[in-house]
This record gives C-alpha cells, structure tokens and sequence, in this order.
C-alpha cells in the first residue's frame, strides 16, 4: 500500500459526496488502457481499488510509479491543461471514480473553498510522489557511486 497522503483524507464529507454523486463509477479489467502519453483528456481518476501503473516512453517504455486506491490519476493534466505526461494501465482489476473536468472548474467556480481543499490535496499528492521520486533517484545515484568505487574486474 502506498504511503502517499491520499486526497480523500484532505476533502471534507461534503466534498466526497459530491465527488460520488458528480463521478462516473469505472471497472476495469487487467491491461485496460486508462490515460495514453501526450493526449489530452477531459476528467481525472480517483482509484478506488485496483492498482495501475504509470509508463513512460522516454527511453523504452518503462514502468515508473504504481497507484493505489486513494491516489488521483490525471491531476497532473488537469492542472496544467497541458497534455498527459505518462500511460496509465490497470494492472489488475481496478474501480475508478471518473470526474471530468468540467464538473470540477463548476464546483470551484462556485464554492472556492472547495477548490482550496482540492488543489491542496492535490498538491500534496504531487509533492510526496516527488519526495518519493527524488529518493529512488538517490538510491540509484548511491549504488553508481558505489560501481564506480569497486568496478567489475574482467
């Protein structure tokens, strides 16, 4: 299980249940394709079960990240309004609760402090999976250090 503050422990009851009543209910089987690299989308994703994983092709298509119930998928996108910057496949059978884009900048425009409360969940979100990021990327920058002290005799 992932260690990531999930969103709905920042969003008030009231906010969750207009989320519920607002989002589209997703079931999803093994390999289903949910976000494609670069392509605009129109909604974000809260897992609510399942696991996805998170692909990138720079480099080959290589698996970066997982996500777990709780965790926001599109946010990124969403906030930029900029293109996806990933693949996000199911990875086993998954539920997600599809918000479309919308449906958000209506609640926002309309109940600020709600958007105060999403942003900042968001924020959060965004800001441990970096945290999480920069310390694979130290481990992997330790272990090349250590390659390079005591290389491969041949």
């Amino acid at each position: 299980m992932s260690t990531m503050v999930k969103i709905l422990e920042i969003l008030s009851d009231e906010d969750i249940q207009w989320l519920l009543s607002m989002g589209v209910e997703e079931h999803l089987e093994p390999e289903t394709l949910i976000i494609k690299e670069g392509e605009f989308i129109e909604a974000v994703y809260i897992v609510l079960e399942g696991l996805l994983g998170v692909f990138i092709s720079a480099g080959g298509y290589k698996q970066v990240a997982l996500i777990g119930a709780g965790e926001i998928i599109g946010e990124m996108s969403y906030l930029e309004n900029e293109p996806t910057s990933a693949t996000v496949i199911a990875l086993e059978p998954s539920v997600l609760l599809s918000i479309s884009k919308e449906a958000l900048d209506d609640r926002i425009n309309t109940d600020p402090t709600f958007g105060n409360r999403l942003y900042r969940g968001i924020g959060t979100a965004i800001s441990q999976r970096l945290r999480k990021a920069m310390a694979r990327i130290e481990y992997m920058l330790a272990q090349i250090e250590q390659v390079k002290k005591f290389p491969l005799e041949s």
